[in-house]
This record gives C-alpha cells, sequence and structure tokens, in this order.
C-alpha cells in the first residue's frame, strides 16, 4: 500500500500530489540510493519536502511511495530541505 494521497485539486500520476512538479524533473534531491537484486532504491525527497521512494530497474523509474512534505520548523524552514 502506497503512502500517496491523492485529492480531488491535486495531479495524479506522475507529479507530486502536494506541489504538482513532475517526479522525472529536477529538482529533487537523493537522500540515499541503494542497490538491490533487480536494480535500486532510491530515496529522494521533493523541492516541496514530500520524500519518495523511486525503485529503477528493467521497466524505467517509479514513484512507489511518497510522504506528506516535512513540517514548517519555528524558522519557517522545511525540514531536510535545503
Amino acid at each position: 500500500m502506497s503512502s500517496t494521497a491523492h485529492t480531488h485539486d491535486r495531479p495524479v500520476g506522475d507529479a507530486c500530489p502536494y506541489c504538482g512538479w513532475p517526479d522525472r524533473a529536477e529538482p529533487f534531491r537523493v537522500v540515499s540510493r541503494h542497490g538491490t537484486a533487480a536494480g535500486h532504491t532510491v530515496w529522494t525527497r521533493c523541492g516541496c519536502g514530500s520524500l519518495q521512494m523511486r525503485v529503477v530497474d528493467a521497466r524505467g523509474v517509479r514513484v512507489v511511495s511518497r510522504s506528506r512534505p516535512a513540517a514548517e520548523g519555528a524558522d519557517g524552514v522545511r525540514c531536510g530541505v535545503v
């Protein structure tokens, strides 16, 4: 089960449901990359702060799980977003 939440006013498919930025476009920040038997698992953070788990294999790249954007701190900066 994916953690992606889709609402009626946000894009569905190959775009972040929180900010609308295309999944295949920059900027996103690679948090970690792990080799698997079938390819790679890549954890990225979208510009809005949403943490994404991407699978890279023979079928291509796809986001398989996504969190909500990180909460803003007292200084107005999202946790983990540079």
